[in-house]
Parts: C-alpha cells; structure tokens; sequence
C-alpha cells in the first residue's frame, strides 16, 4: 500500500532523486521545491532569468510561470536502485507562506517516471506587488512510495502524450487550436455580450476593483451630469427670458422715444407758431400807432426833428416790449 515518505526518507532522495536541492528545506513530511531561474510573464509575452541574489516581482493580478530550482528523477531506473519494484509519485501544494501573501496557485501531481524541471504558474491576487528572491521556497511536494502492484505499467515519458518529459526551463503547453475553426463549431456563452463592468468584476483582482471604481465614477458622472444639464436648462430659460425682456424693454423705450419727439415737435411747433404770431401782432400794432402818431405831430406843425426823435424812441420802446413778450410767452 502507497506511504507517505517521512523526512528522514526524504532526506535519501537528495542528490539523487532530487537533484540541485538542499536539505534544510525539508518538511515533516515533504520538501519545498524552490525559484528557479527561467520566467515567463504570461500578460507581456516577456522570457526573463534570474541569478543569484536577484528577485522576481510580480504586479498584482499578473500571472507568471517560473521553472523550479530543483530537478526531479522519477524514473523507473533512478527510483529502484534506492526503492527495489517500487516507484513515486508526488503532490504538489502551495505553500502557505505563498497563500498569506495574497498568492494563488492551484495543486498538482508528478508522475511516477517524471524527470526534469518543473513547470508552475501562480498568479498574484493581492492588492500589492510580490517579491520573491531566486532559490526562495515556493511550493511543497509530499512523495508517495508505490508498491508493485501500485506502479504504473507505462511509467511517464514512456508515453506518446508524455511531452513534459525532460523539460529544461519554461516548456509551454503542447495544446494548440486549429488555426481555423469554423464559426459553427464554437460552442460559447454570450460573455462577450456582457456589459463591461460585469466582464471586469468577474475577471478578478485588480480588474474587479477597477469596475467597481467605474461604477462608482458612472454613478457620479451622471449625477453631475444631470446638474450640468439642470444649469444648462436654467441658464437657457433666463437666457430666454432676459432676451424676452430686453426686448420688450427696448420697444417701449422705443416707443417712449418715438413718443416724446412727437410730443416735442407739436410743443416746438406750436410754442413757435404763437410767438411768432404775438410779435408779428405787437409789431404790426405799435408800427400803426407810430404812424398815426407821426403823422398828427405833422398836422399840429411839430418840428420834424422832434417827429424824428419821438418815433426812434417809440421804436426802440417797442423792440423792447416785443423782446419782454417774446420770452414771456410759452
């Protein structure tokens, strides 16, 4: 029946099965597997190495896929010069160091018959940056010990399909869509139809922070946007009124205008009319009275001078009374 290996068991397998590792990273029951030095940023299609002393950074919600430190040799041959007519096979789970830190990885199995370094994508689901150094532990590996009977008869790499087998660095999926697939033959939701904010908060950290965020800014987007929209009415309707006013404004000033020179022409015209009138008439008496005047100082036999000297005073008494008149009358 299928063990647990213990460390002291564990311990065995450095150097041999496992291969590059170090003994202070065994566990009670399993050993952490550690950063290696090839990366591959999933978002950016970017292939980084990493050396000693130098460190990994991974923004939160990118997804990385690194190769472990340590190589594994679980091969028929390697496992039964320690292990007589047995094999291992292994499970392997995040550490919870990794989970504390906000980093999600998802487990997985060695097959018995395995070699080579693995593969493992983690995804960081926390709010800040994560930074983790070369040969830092990432993920722990608990080992099975197989009996004969538990052994698999196509051990891996012995397989047609077995196409992770040696791998040396970041190997990537063998699994490849045809390159045309006709329409028909995709089956899928209506996703795509989805509104954009419900495709960000289902697609996880930070993306659902961000609808989140977006909704939030809709929200008040619209509220000042109504209020734009109130001022704007507002402004428009005293615009129209103020135009309504001015306008009225204008055409009875206008009219006022039109008014008083009408007024103001009669008024001129009449004040005019009778001084005119008044001096023609004051005029046309005191030049008959001087006249009737004269002409009996001839009859009566008054010197002429005299005549002469009483009608210039009669004249300049009458220029002055039709001056008097004339300023007098309204």
């Amino acid at each position: 029946m299928a063990r647990i290996l213990p460390d002291h068991e564990i311990a065995g397998l450095i150097g041999k099965l496992i291969l590059g590792a170090d003994e202070k990273y065994i566990n009670p029951n399993g050993f952490e597997l550690r950063l290696g030095e090839h990366v591959y940023f999933y978002s950016t299609g970017e292939k980084k190495t990493l050396e000693n002393e130098q460190y990994l950074r991974v923004s939160p919600g990118e997804t990385v896929i690194i190769s472990s430190l340590e190589k594994l040799d679980f091969t028929r041959d390697a496992v039964q010069k320690i292990y007589p007519r047995q094999m291992i096979t292994a499970f392997v789970t995040p550490t919870t160091t990794m989970m504390r830190e906000g980093i999600s990885q998802a487990a997985t199995k060695v097959d018995a018959g395995f070699r080579g370094h693995l593969n493992w994508a983690f995804r960081n689901s926390s709010p800040q940056e994560f930074i983790i150094g070369y040969g830092e532990p990432l993920f722990k590996m608990t080992f099975f010990l197989l009996d004969a009977n538990e052994s698999p008869r196509v051990a891996y790499g012995d397989g047609e399909t077995h196409t992770y087998q040696d791998t040396e660095g970041i190997k990537f999926s063998v699994r490849r869509n045809p390159v045309q697939i006709p329409k028909k033959a995709i089956v899928a939701s209506s996703f795509n139809k989805l509104d954009p904010k419900k495709q960000l908060k289902e697609a996880g950290y930070p993306f659902d922070h961000i609808s989140v965020e977006l909704t939030d800014l809709h929200g008040k987007w619209e509220i000042v946007s109504t209020d734009v929209k109130v001022i704007k009415e507002a402004f428009k309707n005293q615009a129209i009124a103020l135009g309504d006013k001015i306008t009225q404004e204008t055409e009875a000033v206008s009219k006022r205008l039109d008014d008083f020179h009408d007024t103001f022409l009669e008024k001129v015209d009449g004040l005019f009319q009778k001084k005119f009138l008044w001096i023609i008439g004051v005029l046309a008496a005191a030049f008959t009275i001087i006249a009737s005047l004269c002409n009996y100082l001839r009859e009566q036999g008054i010197d002429k001078l005299l005549i002469l000297i009483l009608g210039i005073a009669g004249g300049a008494i009458i220029l002055v009374v039709t001056y008097i008149l004339a300023h007098r009358v309204k």
